[in-house]
């Protein structure tokens, strides 16, 4: 049995190289740099489970408090 199938190779891992050669094998170009999008999942209140926009303080449905401080300005 061979000692090579258990190697942990993460720490030759570099995430600026392994999305040029993505990018490569996408675009089939070279220097080309493909956008690759994160998912976001939506904002949901802790108690009733409504999907919020994110920056309301309070859950229209059921009032929860959802924890967003909005930034305050400062004014000179």
């Amino acid at each position: 049995m061979s000692d090579g199938s258990c190697l942990d190779l993460r720490k030759y891992q570099d995430a600026e190289a392994i999305q040029e050669v993505y990018s490569q094998i996408v675009s089939g170009k070279k220097g080309y740099k493909a956008v690759i999008e994160r998912r976001k999942d939506p904002i949901r209140c802790s108690a009733c489970g409504r999907i919020l926009e994110g920056n309301e303080k309070f859950c229209p449905e059921c009032g929860t408090k959802t924890g967003f401080e909005e930034k305050k300005q400062n004014s000179k």
